[in-house]
């Protein structure tokens, strides 16, 4: 069986596609024959006094993902810093150690050298992107590469709530349906 680790860049996706249901994409990357999942994982920032944001997270995890998170710093000059991508690339490359197939959720080509890397260790790497919000360089480097769009139920961008970039969802506060 070959072994899969998912890895999803949650603002990236919601910034550049908007609301997907975190279940059918974690049903969509297991139904091929012959995987097995050892990991699912999402990356976001949140901002602490958001309880949406919290319960998002919750819902994630009840859901089977690892939340990996880190709360949003205000900078005196009013921007705010709240980057997952170093995270996202260490997790990834430390589990790709044991892993037979990555597979990136996000359009972030910052993560190109991260597929080059993962390749390097053997590791045969999809991405899963929204349409021409996904970085052609990193459409090139994978192994494969999955238009976000085309996964039957995953999304509907039509919904997007909260501030930009945050993906504050209060139908998923209360637990109930996907994420």
């Amino acid at each position: 069986m070959e072994k899969v680790g998912l890895f999803v860049d949650v603002q990236n996706i919601w910034k550049t596609f908007g609301k997907i249901k975190y279940d059918v994409l974690l049903k969509y990357v297991t139904q091929k024959n012959n995987r097995r999942l050892v990991r699912a994982a999402a990356f976001m920032s949140y901002d602490p006094n958001d309880e949406g944001q919290h319960n998002f997270m919750r819902a994630l995890s009840h859901l089977g993902y690892r939340v990996v998170s880190k709360p949003i710093r205000r900078l005196p000059d009013g921007t705010i810093k709240g980057n997952m991508d170093l995270e996202f690339a260490i997790d990834a490359l430390t589990l790709g150690k044991v892993l037979d197939v990555a597979i990136l959720v996000t359009g972030d080509g910052d993560f190109v050298r991260l597929v080059e890397a993962l390749g390097y260790l053997g590791v045969r790497v999809e991405v899963i992107g929204p349409d021409s919000n996904t970085a052609i360089q990193l459409i090139y480097a994978a192994d494969h590469y999955t238009n976000l769009s085309t996964v039957h139920g995953v999304g509907d961008n039509s919904e997007r709530s909260g501030t930009e970039g945050e993906p504050t969802l209060p139908e998923y506060a209360k637990g109930v349906g996907s994420v």
